[in-house]
């Protein structure tokens, strides 16, 4: 194919120069607009198993050292080091799949929770379903996790000091190779949760100003539906044009409708076409550098009927009939775009593809077509009664909430012509929200996982600050028996959980900086680094830390010297 596009280029110069032929597989085509989400939600659960895996394993380390003697009894009577990390590996292996199992059946629950949260449209009409392959690697993750997870514990809990360890009275430690593992894995913790935090604050920053953007026009209390007219029986375009100029009244006659008019292409319904076209008063583009514009083709009262804001000229009305000089009403990028600082009525346009030339009579706002995140683009409005086409759109604004009035409206379209279907009966609202469903969904999936990377740290960190102080209770005990004040052992214990929590705030805002990047396609007016975002998040996160923290530290600065300096 580009073999023959460069040909074409070589031999029609005129026509074809800058002209390329592009070749997409259909199911990169299919997955396109949701394989990034997917991707980030992946990375998501992920970290979320990677912290809980942390977890286990700092648990699991904190138990084999109170069963330091119970190992060492173990290895004096025979038992050989492979026996030994066997045996740890099997009782990681075990708790793994037991919460995979849990796991699986809490997602029996969980696909019904997910759909309930309306992630938009799916490739393909493909829905989350539990099927042997999610169990299958469900399953193996469950292995991989206990095998992986268990295996640095192993490693450091079958190898004792067989002297060391049994001698009577012994207190385990908390510094040596233990030790500097659960600092590592908590720090990781950490790290992975302020990721997971960044990106959930990103998705609601940017969620929050999607919300906030205007799509250009009120749509409170807009009703819409969509038809299209059998061409056998109303071959003629001013058969067309009859109908839905006929159709429009019907439906203003409606008691509780405001006003309707009708449009080729109702904004956020998916429908819309562009065109390139010319500008007599410009110099000609190059071949293949035409410029383009979304085309779209409006009734009288359209504008009124959306509230669309008139820049300047006129709307669409009765002057513009099929034998009328034919008139284009333009949108407000439009005009900057071609003609910056000058008057655009009157300005002629010709838009070859559709065979129409005519003049400039309106300038109105701009209005979002497909996305509310979409970049705005330029817009041609054609009059319906110069340009008819047998698909239409219904637009009506009523007093009252409207689909009350939906029966009503569809008796109007049927009182012109009984056999004529209509579907898609929805409002504007509905339109709106369908349209963010699929940011909404991502965002709430990301926030949940966020909170959740968030309470394992939590939990994680409090866990190991508290084996900490319980192991240095004999040598707290010693410091407040030589003149420590509480603030000395407060100050001391939080020192060393803040230390940590804060080599993994740090790491994880490098973490974050590099793996947002991949999130700038789901952002809407925010970037990927954005300073507020990172800062907001690493106070929260600092916080929590510290309230983690805080709480084991308190628990130290209350013990009984007399008590801690007891001969075991």
């Amino acid at each position: 194919v580009a073999a023959i596009s460069n040909r074409l280029e070589a031999a029609y110069p005129a026509e074809n120069r800058g002209r390329v032929a592009r070749l997409v597989g259909l199911q990169e085509m299919l997955v396109e607009d949701v394989r990034p989400a997917l991707l980030i939600l992946l990375a998501a659960v992920g970290f979320i198993l990677l912290i809980g895996c942390a977890n286990i394993a700092n648990l699991l380390l904190a138990r084999g050292a109170s069963r330091v003697k119970e190992v060492a009894l173990r290895a004096a009577l025979g038992a050989s080091r492979w026996r030994l990390m066997r045996q740890f590996i099997t009782e990681s292996v075990l708790i793994s799949l037991a919460g995979g199992v849990l796991g699986a059946l809490l997602a029996l629950w969980g696909v019904d929770l997910l759909m309930s949260l309306n992630p938009g449209e799916l490739p393909g009409g493909q829905s989350p379903r539990l099927d042997a392959r999610v169990l299958l690697f469900t399953l193996g993750v469950s292995l991989l996790t206990g095998v992986v997870f268990g295996l640095m514990p192993a490693l450091h809990l079958s190898k004792p000091d067989l002297n060391e360890s049994l001698k009577e009275g012994r207190t385990t430690g908390t510094g040596g190779a233990r030790g500097r593992l659960r600092s590592i894995f908590i720090v990781s913790e950490v790290a992975l949760s302020l990721v997971l935090l960044v990106g959930a604050g990103l998705l609601v920053n940017s969620f929050y100003r999607l919300l906030n953007t205007s799509p250009g026009f009120a749509p409170e209390k807009l009703l819409t539906l969509e038809y299209r007219l059998p061409r056998n029986k109303y071959p003629e375009l001013a058969q067309q044009w009859d109908f839905h100029r006929r159709m429009v009244e019907r439906v203003r006659e409606v008691p509780g409708v405001e006003a309707a008019s009708v449009i080729r292409a109702i904004p956020f319904s998916g429908n819309g076409s562009s065109a390139t076209f010319v500008l007599p008063d410009r110099p000609a583009p190059a071949p293949g550098g035409e410029p383009r514009a979304l085309t779209n083709t409006a009734a009288p009262g359209y504008f009124e009927t959306m509230r669309l804001p008139l820049s300047t000229g006129r709307t669409f009305d009765e002057r513009d009939k099929a034998d009328s000089p034919t008139v284009f009403i333009v949108n407000q990028m439009f005009a900057k775009q071609h003609w910056p600082g000058e008057d655009p009525i009157g300005k002629r346009i010709e838009v070859p593809a559709d065979k129409m030339s005519g003049v400039v009579v309106g300038v109105v706002g701009d209005a979002k077509q497909f996305q509310l995140n979409e970049v705005q683009q330029p817009q041609i409005y054609y009059a319906y009664a110069q340009a008819p086409f047998i698909f239409a759109s219904l637009v009506a604004r009523t007093k009252v909430e409207p689909m009350s009035l939906a029966d009503d409206v569809r008796a109007a379209v049927w009182s012109i012509d009984k056999d004529q279907p209509v579907w898609k009966v929805r409002t504007m609202e509905t339109l709106l929200t369908t349209n963010v469903a699929s940011p909404r969904f991502v965002m709430t999936l990301m926030t949940g996982f966020a909170a959740l990377a968030l309470l394992l740290t939590a939990l994680g960190l409090y866990g190991v600050m508290a084996y900490v102080v319980s192991q240095r209770t004999h040598e707290i005990g010693i410091r407040m028996a030589l003149g420590a004040q509480r603030g000395d052992v407060l100050r001391l214990v939080l020192r060393q959980g803040m230390v940590l929590a804060l080599i993994g705030v740090g790491l994880g805002l490098a973490a974050a900086l590099a793996a947002t990047r991949a999130m700038q396609s789901l952002l809407f007016g925010v970037t990927a680094n954005d300073p507020l975002t990172f800062a907001a998040v690493s106070l929260v996160l600092t916080l929590v830390a510290l309230l983690a923290c805080y709480v084991p530290a308190r628990r130290a600065t209350k013990v009984d010297p007399m008590v801690a300096l007891r001969y075991e």
